[in-house]
């Protein structure tokens, strides 16, 4: 009795299958990118999201007195901060390179170029600072001596890498009053 062959007999059609999706494949690669190098060219930015690994937006922006005082966290529960000096200290934790589940290595990580914005509370630019990073997980500025008086103000921080920068953090807002 002739009967139907099984697929394990009869492997040719999934083979040709798998040919042809492959062969469909490298017809339509080359359009895919072809559209994607017409849109006009930007500078890349990292989002943080899950398939980017590499310049998560920082974290955590907090603000001091100076560099022994204690950190006020931006848009905590007791509200803006406020500091008492001129010079505070502006301060973010950035994430590492290596992707999760990973280890660095023992010595120094990679140092990070770090963008620190400050503005009067009515947008108007008080002091532009890119650093470099000590550690790869922290960045802190402390501005110089008189660059704020007493007033409203505002800061932010992104990290860059090369061409590709992070998103800025949202602004903080916070208050100098030294009297």
């Amino acid at each position: 009795m002739r009967g139907r062959k099984t697929f394990r007999e009869r492997p040719g059609r999934a083979v040709f299958a798998l040919v042809a999706a492959c062969a469909m494949g490298a017809v339509a690669a080359p359009f895919a990118v072809a559209g994607a190098s017409s849109q006009p060219a930007a500078r890349p930015a990292a989002d943080g999201g899950p398939g980017d690994l590499l310049l998560p937006t920082p974290e955590a922006p907090r603000i001091s007195d100076g560099p022994y005082a204690g950190f006020q966290l931006c848009g905590g529960p007791a509200g803006d901060p406020v500091v008492t000096s001129g010079s505070p200290t502006l301060a973010a934790t950035l994430e590492a390179v290596a992707p999760p589940g990973t280890v660095e290595s023992g010595g120094p990580g990679p140092r990070r170029k770090v963008v620190f914005e400050v503005d009067t509370a009515a947008g108007e630019p008080v002091s532009h600072k890119q650093l470099t990073s000590d550690t790869s997980h922290d960045a802190a500025y402390q501005l110089p001596d008189g660059t704020l008086a007493d007033g409203a103000y505002r800061w932010r921080v992104r990290g860059k890498d090369g061409a590709t920068e992070s998103a800025w953090t949202a602004w903080c807002p916070f208050t100098v009053r030294r009297g």
